[in-house]
């Protein structure tokens, strides 16, 4: 059942809940997307978790105001649900797009967050938003045919030979259900993003699922982000959740369980064993 809360700014956003039991998990949708994404991730956690899925503002059956839909808006709405459902510092999953408001989330509302996971979200990396989606500003403040070719050329990259095909055959169908509005309003609110001072201020557990996406520097990420633990995807691209919801499934449930004692092994180690010779 569809239900909404409103913002500090009066804006109505949806979601739906599932299940029972602490931490409540936060499931947030990329760019364009909406909330029934995650089935495979609320079948799986529902019985031992409040699973909550959220439209984002302008997506779904939220409010749609017309203006740039900033990640900091987005976490401060992200920060206004989770202090009018009474959540207990949950974990917030975010895929795509949605993996930069979870860290959004944390860092502006560090208080309220107890841990974070982006799936497949390249722009939380420095540098790599400039790199990839700087080349197709030009075509993104345009309207008509244009505007979704250059959409659907972006957004085709990032499937693999091993995805589901019907996934990659319905994206036109998909996009064409897309308003202009949304698209333009979503490019224009992360054109200049920059995640540097947002991932200096993520103190929380945070974990970031790797599907195959090129030139992500990890080194930087981790000094940026100490905690972080990254893991990957095997035959999977950017729709992991639905093609291989296991291994996605079995590495948040592992983070989720041990969340403190991960980031704190990453922040002494780095995640990399450290093995103690013994003397000649």
């Amino acid at each position: 059942m569809t239900q909404w809360i409103t913002t500090s700014d009066g804006v109505r956003i949806a979601y739906h809940e599932v299940g029972a039991g602490d931490p409540a998990i936060i499931f947030i949708h990329g760019a364009y997307g909406k909330r029934g994404g995650f089935n495979f991730q609320e079948d799986y956690f529902s019985p031992g978790h409040r699973c909550i899925s959220v439209d984002l503002r302008g997506h779904g059956d939220s409010d749609k105001p017309d203006e740039p839909y900033t990640m900091e808006q987005h976490g401060d709405d992200m920060g206004d649900l989770i202090r009018q459902l009474g959540l207990n510092r949950p974990v917030m999953v975010g895929q795509s797009a949605g993996g930069q408001v979870v860290i959004s989330t944390a860092a502006r509302h560090p208080e309220l967050v107890g841990a974070v996971a982006s799936l497949d979200s390249p722009s939380n990396i420095p540098g790599w938003h400039q790199a990839h989606h700087g080349p197709y500003a030009h075509l993104m403040n345009q309207r008509g045919p244009a505007l979704r070719d250059a959409l659907y050329k972006f957004l085709r990259v990032a499937y693999l030979p091993t995805d589901d095909p019907s996934r990659v055959g319905a994206m036109p169908e998909r996009l064409a259900e897309v308003s202009e509005d949304l698209i333009l309003n979503t490019w224009r609110g992360k054109i200049d993003y920059d995640p540097t001072s947002t991932l200096r201020a993520v103190k929380c557990p945070y974990l970031y699922i790797d599907c195959g996406q090129p030139d992500l520097d990890f080194d930087l990420l981790r000094e940026l982000c100490p905690q972080v633990v990254v893991g990957k995807t095997v035959g999977a691209g950017h729709r992991a959740l639905q093609d291989v919801p296991d291994q996605v499934n079995a590495m948040l449930n592992r983070f989720i369980q041990h969340a403190d004692a991960i980031a704190a092994e990453m922040k002494r180690t780095g995640g990399v064993f450290q093995y103690t010779l013994p003397e000649r």
